[in-house]
């Protein structure tokens, strides 16, 4: 079995955050959720960060710069680069294009996420890794 990774998601919504706890096992991954949008992480390092577009009042590019905060201070403690997924509703055509825009590694469908979420991880993690091996990550 592989070794277990730690993902944080960033979402408000406890359905999908329940959802991707219980898919997260086949990963394996443990699962930190931040539901608030003043919260900080605590524990990591982080493989992945999860960030739901669904926020209201927040911009798919605020919400991305946490992440990418949050990704910019563990990899200034040593820790290797996490991989940032963006997800939200398919008709959000704008907002998830924005999310790409903004820097997100992977921007997919919520129907994606959760209903691959061991493969969404996989091919974003490797994505990372390849380009951090060819100097552009």
């Amino acid at each position: 079995m592989a070794d277990a990774i730690t993902i944080l998601l960033l979402s408000p919504d406890l359905m999908v955050s329940s959802r991707i706890a219980g898919l997260a096992a086949t990963i394996p991954a443990t699962i930190l959720t931040l539901a608030s949008q003043a919260a900080a992480p605590r524990g990591g390092p982080f493989a992945v960060i999860v960030v739901d577009l669904q926020v209201n009042g927040q911009s798919a590019t605020a919400l991305l710069e946490r992440a990418k905060g949050f990704r910019a201070s563990q990899s200034a403690a040593g820790a290797e680069r996490a991989a940032i997924i963006a997800f939200g509703p398919h008709v959000a055509v704008d907002r998830l294009a924005e999310a790409a825009a903004a820097g997100a590694d992977l921007v997919v469908s919520r129907g994606e996420l959760l209903g691959a979420l061991p493969a969404v991880v996989e091919r974003v993690r490797s994505a990372v890794q390849k380009g951090n091996a060819d100097g552009s990550g």
